[in-house]
């Protein structure tokens, strides 16, 4: 009740109706949405399955240019950065991989031009010069493979054509913010054509303020190249190869403090956390006896320590590169495609994390990571009453933490921990799906893929002893392999996983469906700091049973597209960061795991709606209700009265967007247009310490277009009310009583200047 209660008090069921009953007066009509959900471009209307689609316009429209801001109108859809700038973490319907180690692999697939991104460090690709955006909710385990246990989240990139086409954009805002997005395409000979994109953005101005440097720290460096090359010899045949770069130089994003004891009582809880859960700096310290008291999310004492890395001049420098060829040839009713990628990817991140004046829990990040992959698929290319796809993909990885890992640990234990790691990964896996015409109104569909990878796992975690902190002077704690533990650092997993969905065409333009589906994702190694042995053995393979049941319509003469689906997930062995007690530190620590199970069932609403040419109203509804059904006694949170909800689930989350279009005497248009969010309260962590209260956001644009379309000029604002938009958090409260806040951008503003040719 209290999530419908909720939606009354925004006027969403209202809107709603009054959009139905209006909708029928209007002239204009929806477009289709095609999309490549099932390996094949088909209309997302006619697929049986909750989809949210983005086209390059519309996501000009909202202004993303960050992968992460595409779960702003996407119902039940999560996307937040692990440690501020990079990392980003996908949740979608409360499954998702709430992790930031390098080795983890998401329980949400990412895939980039089809290419499965085999790391979470590898997500953080910029959205430019994209062609659209695809999430597909649910496991997606027969035609996407493993780790689409919560979903799939599909970026396309525009790829080059015969027709010369291209855009030039330039944003000048908040904080000294200079961002050039460009593309141009076009015929090289008869067979070749080419395109060029690139982003850059700059930001002179960091929007966090230390008071121990006194720099505002923030600043952004990152530039990113893509080239095309695409032949097509006939019209059976096409080759398209992308090679793809970037380097991030920018700064760290630095975190608000919290703390959660009581001042001299280590280990009691702080007054204003013990009674209402909501620790007030005021009163509220660390086991340092440290807090941050000025109120301001945008500021603190953080550390600034020359002689390491953790200090005000530290940066990132991240850089990727590698290519995708992808090869398209028809065999008369048959297609062959062949995909194949190699990626690399190297990391270094200083990182300021815990908001902390002292070397606390301050740490060096640094990755290599490599990978490849090999996929070949045939399909069906027929109009006959039975169409399939069957295919086999092979892939590798290699995630090194190197340079070794460094916890700057000086002022908490007097020590310093290092971590090296080596994981190689095999995976390889056979498919087939195929669709059955059973009637003119019925469709059945039915997937298959068998599943294989293999891991290789060397560790060690050792402390460096005072003064020098050298290689020399080193305790080893953990090791593997570990003859004693029987932990030989080899790990093999396999599985079956399926689909099975019956469509029925209630009317030309009214689909109802329902589908069983499954999804997998293997066991693997902790790549964190486990000083305690007994963490290096490996955790077990992740599963989940999902039922789905929905309608997708478009009605009032197409003016007004309504879609909804209703879930119910059973989801065992989800592989969770969660907190065990470290016997040499004494302090918990959190570590990959297998949880029990956990029950996660919800609804989602889609609309939108076309009163007339000019104006388009968009609408989403997410409902989830979750359950951590594992026996252990942390999930029950500090004070044994959690909740148990998993992270990044809020149990209500809803978007709006208006767009309106007003002519100009002078042909030109005017376009005013707004998008809003708002979640309910939630959790962020697997252990529910700190809930997080709801929160909105609110953006807007105004633009002017030329009579051609050629250019476009815009003013833009984002958090306009200048929430202060909780993005996540890490938190301590028993162990050390630290916390900190990973907050988003407050309100920025500015202007932007677009300028096409024949798009």
């Amino acid at each position: 009740m209290k999530a419908f209660q909720t939606l009354k008090n925004h006027g969403v069921l209202s809107a709603v109706i009054t959009a139905a009953m209006a909708a029928s007066t209007a002239t204009a009509q929806i477009e289709e949405v095609i999309v490549t959900a099932t390996k094949r471009a088909e209309n997302a209307q006619s697929i049986g399955m909750a989809i949210d689609a983005y086209s390059s316009e519309k996501m000009a429209e909202f202004g993303w240019t960050d992968i992460t801001q595409v779960a702003s109108q996407s119902p039940n859809l999560d996307i937040k950065y692990a440690w501020g700038n990079s990392m980003p973490i996908y949740t979608i319907r409360g499954v998702g991989m709430n992790s930031f180690q390098a080795s983890d692999t998401p329980s949400v697939g990412l895939f980039i031009d089809e290419i499965f991104q085999t790391s979470i460090a590898t997500m953080g690709a910029q959205l430019f010069d994209m062609e659209r955006v695809e999430v597909l909710k649910g496991p997606q385990g027969a035609l996407f493979g493993r780790n689409t246990n919560g979903g799939a989240v599909s970026y396309f990139s525009k790829r080059p054509s015969q027709e010369t086409s291209g855009f030039l954009r330039a944003d000048i805002g908040k904080y000294n913010r200079v961002e050039l997005e460009g593309g141009i395409g076009g015929a090289l000979t008869d067979s070749l054509s080419a395109r060029l994109s690139f982003m850059s953005v700059q930001q002179g101005e960091g929007w966090v303020y230390s008071r121990t440097s006194g720099d505002d720290i923030g600043e952004v460096d990152l530039n990113s190249l893509r080239v095309q090359f695409l032949w097509e010899p006939s019209d059976q045949t096409s080759v398209n190869l992308k090679l793809f770069a970037s380097r991030d130089r920018s700064q760290p994003v630095y975190f608000e403090h919290i703390g959660f004891w009581q001042p001299g009582s280590p280990g009691v809880f702080c007054n204003s956390f013990a009674s209402g859960g909501k620790p007030d700096p005021r009163e509220c310290v660390d086991v340092l006896g440290y807090s941050d008291t000025d109120n301001d999310p945008y500021a603190g004492d953080y550390t600034d320590r020359p002689d390491t890395p953790i200090n005000a001049d530290a940066e990132l420098e991240n850089d990727n590169s590698g290519f995708t060829l992808s090869i398209d040839h028809a065999f008369g009713n048959v297609n062959l495609t062949s995909l194949t990628s190699y990626q690399s990817y190297d990391r270094y991140q200083p990182k300021e994390s815990d908001g902390n004046p002292g070397l606390f829990v301050d740490f060096l990040f640094a990755s290599d990571i490599t990978a490849f992959s090999q996929e070949l698929r045939l399909s069906s290319n027929n109009d006959s009453g039975f169409n399939w796809i069957a295919g086999l993909v092979y892939a590798s990885d290699d995630v090194e933490e190197s340079p070794p890992r460094i916890g700057y640990l000086d002022d908490f234990i007097g020590l310093r921990a290092r971590l090296v790691y080596d994981q190689e990964r095999d995976s390889a896996s056979v498919y087939a799906q195929g669709e059955w015409e059973l009637s003119d109104s019925l469709r059945l569909t039915a997937g298959l893929r068998y599943i294989e990878e293999s891991l290789d796992f060397t560790k060690e975690v050792s402390f460096l002893l005072p003064p020098a902190f050298g290689l020399e002077n080193r305790l080893i704690l953990a090791a593997v392999p570990d003859e004693q533990l029987g932990v030989d650092g080899k790990l093999d997993s396999d599985d079956v996983t399926w689909r099975l969905q019956m469509d029925y065409q209630l009317k030309e333009d009214i689909l109802l469906y329902a589908s069983a589906s499954t999804g997998f994702k293997g066991g693997g190694f902790n790549g964190g700091l486990a000083t305690n042995p007994r963490l290096s053995v490996p955790f077990g393979p992740e599963e989940v049973l999902a039922f789905e049941v929905g309608f997708k319509s478009m009605l009032f003469d197409r003016t007004l597209r309504l879609n909804g689906a209703a879930f119910t997930y059973d989801y065992e062995g989800l592989q969770a960061a969660t907190p065990k007690v470290d016997e040499v530190l004494g302090t918990p620590l959190n570590f990959l795991t297998n949880l029990e199970a956990a029950d996660v069932s919800g609804l989602e609403l889609d609309m939108e709606w076309m009163p007339t040419n000019s104006l388009t109203l968009g609408f989403g509804l997410g409902y989830l209700d979750t359950d951590n059904n594992d026996p252990g006694l942390n999930f029950d949170g500090p004070f044994g009265n959690a909740p148990r909800q998993l992270p990044n689930a809020p149990e209500l989350n809803l978007n709006a967007s208006a767009q309106y279009d007003m002519p100009l005497p002078s042909g030109a248009t005017l376009r005013f247009f707004t998008d809003y969010v708002w979640q309910d309260a939630h959790y962020k962590e697997i252990v529910n310490n700190l809930e997080v209260e709801s929160q909105a956001l609110w953006n807007a644009r105004m633009s002017w277009r030329s009579a051609n379309g050629n250019w476009t000029a815009s003013l833009w604002g984002k958090n306009l009310t200048d929430e202060v938009f909780r993005v996540d958090t890490l938190t301590d409260p028993i162990g050390s009583g630290w916390g900190v806040y990973v907050n988003g951008m407050p309100r920025t503003y500015g202007i932007s200047i677009r300028r096409s040719w024949g798009e």
